[in-house]
């Protein structure tokens, strides 16, 4: 399995645990409140919850 595909599963898997339980400790980042000021508190989870769906795929398909 390439290391690429690995990276891109393990990348999907944390996006999708950020986007569903939304730690405290990563989700009050800069980074993250400039973004919900851009997408709004529901379109930034969607965002992020579609983000790592799609790496988790692309990671998947690549295997």
């Amino acid at each position: 399995m390439p290391w690429y595909a690995i990276a891109l599963i393990i990348y999907g898997i944390l996006c999708l645990f950020i986007g569903l339980l939304k730690p405290p400790m990563i989700w009050n980042m800069s980074k993250f409140k400039v973004m919900e000021k851009m997408f709004g508190k529901v379109g930034l989870r969607v965002f992020v919850l579609v983000w790592g769906a799609i790496a988790l795929v692309a990671g998947l398909l690549l295997r």
